[in-house]
């Protein structure tokens, strides 16, 4: 999982796409959480690659248990060949066999992720919490948390714009998913 550099208010990554949003509150039924999807075939022998939430992406290779949307268990062993993650599933022995996989998501049990300790969190946790600023000024919610190299960026929808806001110390002031809030040091026009 991606930790965010700074020593407070830490993050770790596992899926960015706000559309999954809907997905996940689904399958967290079953206590699952998104950790990548699959990408292009690999291949003629039913290998598939796999584009990794996790980062470094070889994160992924930590897990051993995996599951499809459906909730059921898929046999997937995890090799990182030439710079990638490569899926072989049980019995998947052809490119036709595995064709239809691409784009769905694989899921990983939210009891295997590494304890966070204080300060960390997931970024499925920060999604739609609720932001304001040192004032107590409502600026909106947070739809998406995105990385765009220098830093993590959390996109606040407020009632007629989107914010986005770096997620470092300079901004962020306090944290709170139990209150559903992050306050900010960012100044609201």
């Amino acid at each position: 999982m991606k930790r965010h550099q700074k020593p407070k208010h830490q993050l770790k990554k596992y899926q960015p796409i706000q559309k999954l949003k809907i997905l996940i509150k689904k399958i967290n039924k079953i206590d699952l959480i998104p950790i990548a999807k699959f990408g292009k075939t690999y291949g003629l022998k039913g290998e598939i690659t796999l584009v990794s939430f996790s980062n470094p992406i070889k994160n992924i290779l930590n897990y051993q248990s995996f599951f499809n949307q459906k909730g059921e268990q898929v046999l997937l062993t995890l090799n990182f060949k030439n710079k990638k993650i490569i899926g072989k599933i049980s019995q998947k022995e052809s490119v036709n066999d595995v064709k239809d996989l691409v784009n769905t998501l694989i899921y990983i049990r939210i009891k295997d992720l590494p304890a966070l300790q204080d300060g960390e969190f997931y970024w499925d946790e920060l999604i739609g919490l609720n932001v304001i600023d040192k004032k107590g000024l409502t600026l909106g919610k947070v739809h998406k948390i995105e990385n765009h190299g220098a830093t993590d960026l959390i996109f606040i929808q407020t009632e007629s714009e989107e914010l986005i806001i770096p997620y470092i110390d300079e901004f962020i002031e306090d944290v709170s998913p139990s209150k559903n809030l992050i306050t900010v040091n960012w100044f609201a026009e």
